[in-house]
């Protein structure tokens, strides 16, 4: 454990102890009360308004939380069987009744000026709403008289409210905003779907696992499209036939340095063998404005640079396999400051635990995966082969090629399947304790102040 690690948890401790003995160190400054479940919240840093979503409802609060606008988005007559009713010319012959709304994405745009909304109703679709006006349409979508809309532009997140959505904004090379959403299949097979003999599914052929999707508002006909062709390029989607094997749960996705991260758990695995980790951390490069990027593709292709790997938090015999909360902050170290992954794990038996890993290790774990790759056949990485992209050749010995350190980050147009490394990155137990649920880090002179929220809503700092 490095020293500044050390002072960290020293803090804790601390912190702790005076939080035992002055029970009202944590004052409540102003609150809201919604009367349905919250489901996501956003914070807009310049105005400081607050856009909060609930089951049902979107609130626009002010930096009190007062309210400034709300917004009813639900009940709708729906049918998880039927095709979202924006679809034109999309007749449903099965029966319709009122479905609560739970949201599922909420996210910020400043730039453009939306806030994205996205519900379970309607197969998982997605609004623009206005910035300052949540009540507000931004943007029309799909236009009125667009004849030419496919069910993959409208269905983005999970049509069910206990089925996962996370995601992220970027801007990509040239300069187009991109929504990039990870969502758990929800199609026959699942304990999602209807269980009524129905054989449609909707959900296989229109939303893949990971997708990126456009979300330039100047650019109508191709918004949540796919925005690459073929559209193949732009999504991570398990074939039908190992969807059981592979039951991801998806857990947040985040932007550190000039990549998005994705942590889930294959939820298939658990109950099999306890000891085993279950818990994944992906890397997909965006292809963002940089100085050392000034020629190539508009986009970089999600199935270049898409590569994962597991994540254990314990050692042999004492494994927290399941993933809950994730948080990535910069540590303070002697040589300066340093990023760091934060995450919470937990066990069947409730059992929670907080581990940290470096950046800097999860990067070098994948430069030394796609060595491997090429040089050899390896046990230690494979071509993923439960994706529709994974079909190619697997990890063999490519001649005299040497990789170079933008191929050993991000892949090429000759390595472009999808890769998983097998050797699992671990982390020993920072803290451990029971219930555990969440994470958050921030930096108070030059210390790492861990705050942790647990499933009866305690707060450890």
């Amino acid at each position: 454990m490095p020293p500044s690690m050390e002072i960290a948890v020293l803090l804790l401790g601390v912190l702790a102890l005076e939080m035992r003995w002055s029970a009202s160190a944590l004052h409540i400054q102003q609150a809201f009360a919604s009367p349905n479940l919250t489901n996501n919240f956003v914070v807009d840093p310049v105005s400081r308004k607050v856009y909060l979503a609930t089951v049902n409802t979107v609130y626009q609060l002010n930096g009190t939380l007062s309210v400034e606008v709300e917004k009813r988005t639900g009940p709708v007559e729906d049918n998880l069987l039927c095709h979202a009713p924006q679809l034109p010319q999309a007749p449903c012959e099965h029966p319709k009744s009122l479905t609560d709304n739970y949201n599922k994405l909420l996210k910020l745009d400043r730039e453009q000026g939306v806030v994205v909304v996205c519900g379970s109703v309607y197969q998982g679709f997605c609004e623009l709403r206005r910035m300052g006006n949540i009540s507000e349409i931004a943007v029309e979508f799909p236009p009125q008289g667009e004849k030419t809309v496919f069910p993959s532009m409208l269905n983005i997140a999970a049509n069910h409210p206990n089925a996962s959505t996370v995601g992220l904004i970027f801007k990509s090379h040239g300069g187009n905003t991109r929504l990039l959403v990870g969502t758990t299949y929800t199609g026959a097979g699942t304990q999602f779907f209807p269980k009524n003999h129905s054989k449609e599914d909707l959900r296989f052929e229109n939303t893949p696992e990971i997708a990126i999707r456009s979300l330039n508002i100047k650019d109508l006909p191709r918004l949540f499209t796919y925005d690459i062709n073929p559209s193949e390029d732009n999504v991570f989607k398990i074939k039908q036939e190992v969807k059981t094997k592979n039951k991801l749960n998806f857990v947040h996705a985040f932007i550190q340095k000039t990549y998005s991260y994705i942590a889930f758990n294959n939820d298939a695995k658990m109950g099999h063998k306890e000891s085993q980790p279950n818990s994944i951390l992906a890397r997909i490069c965006l292809d963002s404005d940089s100085p050392r990027k000034t020629t190539g593709p508009e986009s970089r292709k999600l199935t270049e640079s898409y590569i994962q790997m597991p994540l254990q938090c314990g050692s042999s015999g004492n494994i927290y396999n399941r993933l809950l909360s994730v948080y990535p902050a910069e540590v303070h170290a002697e040589g300066g400051w340093e990023p760091y992954l934060f995450g919470v794990f937990s066990k069947a038996d409730r059992k929670a635990a907080l581990c940290a890993f470096k950046f800097g290790d999860i990067e070098e774990e994948i430069r030394q995966g796609r060595r491997n790759c090429s040089n050899s056949p390896s046990s230690d990485v494979q071509v993923l082969d439960s994706v529709i992209q994974g079909s190619g050749a697997v990890c063999i010995q490519k001649g005299n090629l040497v990789l170079q350190p933008e191929q050993l980050d991000c892949g090429a147009a000759h390595l472009q399947h999808p890769l998983a490394l097998r050797r699992s990155l671990k982390a020993l137990p920072l803290f451990e304790y029971p219930a555990l649920s969440s994470v958050s880090v921030d930096t108070v002179h030059n210390h790492a102040v861990v705050f942790l929220g647990t499933i009866n809503g305690r707060l450890h700092k």
